[in-house]
């Protein structure tokens, strides 16, 4: 638990001026901003869906919501949401009015309903992904329950990997936190994945020189120290022994903490450090964007082939370096080889 609070403790102090902080507690919206703040996408939006006479949710609110550090990570990543699904206001929302019609002993707003798929469970948070994708999950949440969802819709790992999924790897990154708590036991005997691979990593600036007695293509895997679905990604997608296996054999795999200050030597060019957490030069001459996870590929004569942003399963990175190594990609797209896999 420790563990996983010292990471959100840095995830905060890297943007600390661009999200100054208050300390009285989480910045929570109105319930009627709630359009508004969905149609942004810029950030994901968290909704507390809760009643007066819910004991738990008011627990919640002295608990898990008290933290300091969730308390940092929620405003400094989402927009939050307080939501009395009993209010009795007019609300709008996607150009939609609902209102609360007080039906006997139901004091429900119609709000609710829309949000939680008619399931109300008290505490229930509501998800929207930047693209507008919803996710409901009822219960109570201890710190450690809400951390993995907080970091699936803020890093985007639903772009390429399902909740269940990245549940299962991210408690299986994280032993320590975990491996006595239920869920960790829960977990199906098939499902548990494999981390007993380890990649032997190249040193960036040794490439070169390797390669001119032996090509092979070269993968340079991207991250950063707050980059949380980046660790999951070391321990359990770098971490399969198939994915480590095809990596120390068939390429030159380098690995790069994209925000260091130091110079990197790759490929006969140096590129700097730009300041404290800040993208090395290499970043910007090879990316797009700052967004971490990322990978590079590069055939064996030093031509960049792809450049992808996200986190990555393992089941996701066999078929990516075999599909490369293999160079299928002079004779299919990568959708027609999966297609026959």
């Amino acid at each position: 638990m420790k563990k996983l609070f010292s990471i959100l403790i840095i995830l905060l102090s890297i943007n600390y001026t661009l999200y100054p902080q208050k300390k009285s507690g989480i910045k929570w919206y109105d319930i009627k901003d709630l359009d508004s703040l969905v149609a942004k996408g810029d950030r994901p939006v968290m909704i507390d869906a809760y009643t007066d006479w819910c004991a738990w949710c008011r627990h919640m609110d002295k608990t898990t919501f008290a933290q300091e550090n969730m308390i940092n990570y929620i405003n400094s990543r989402f927009y939050a949401v307080k939501f009395n699904t009993e209010v009795i206001d007019t609300i709008t929302f996607k150009g939609k009015t609902y209102v609360n019609k007080k039906k006997g002993k139901s004091m429900t707003n119609e709000l609710a309903n829309e949000l939680l798929d008619n399931r109300l469970a008290y505490p229930s948070l509501v998800f929207f992904d930047r693209e507008g994708k919803k996710f409901v999950s009822a219960g109570y949440k201890k710190p450690k329950d809400l951390e993995y969802l907080l970091v699936y819709f803020f890093e985007n790992v639903g772009k390429s990997a399902s909740l269940e999924n990245f549940i299962i790897n991210y408690v299986f990154s994280f032993p320590k936190t975990y491996k006595k708590e239920r869920l960790y036991e829960e977990i199906d005997k098939n499902a548990k994945p494999d981390t007993s691979g380890v990649v032997n990593w190249v040193d960036a600036d040794k490439v070169l020189e390797m390669s001119k007695s032996e090509k092979k293509p070269i993968l340079v895997y991207f991250h950063i120290d707050w980059c949380i679905s980046c660790k999951v990604m070391d321990k359990t997608s770098f971490g399969n022994s198939k994915v480590a296996e095809i990596l120390n054999e068939h390429y030159y795999p380098v690995m790069l903490n994209a925000a260091t200050n130091e110079d990197i030597s790759f490929l006969g060019k140096t590129y700097k450090g730009t300041g404290v957490d800040a993208p090395n030069e290499i970043v910007k001459a090879f990316l797009n964007n700052y967004k971490m996870p990322a990978i590079l590929i590069f055939d064996e004569n030093h031509k960049l082939l792809t450049r992808l942003n996200g986190y990555l399963l393992s089941s996701q990175l066999i078929p990516l370096t075999e599909f490369f190594y293999k160079k299928l990609y002079e004779k299919m797209s990568f959708q027609e080889y999966l297609n026959q896999r």
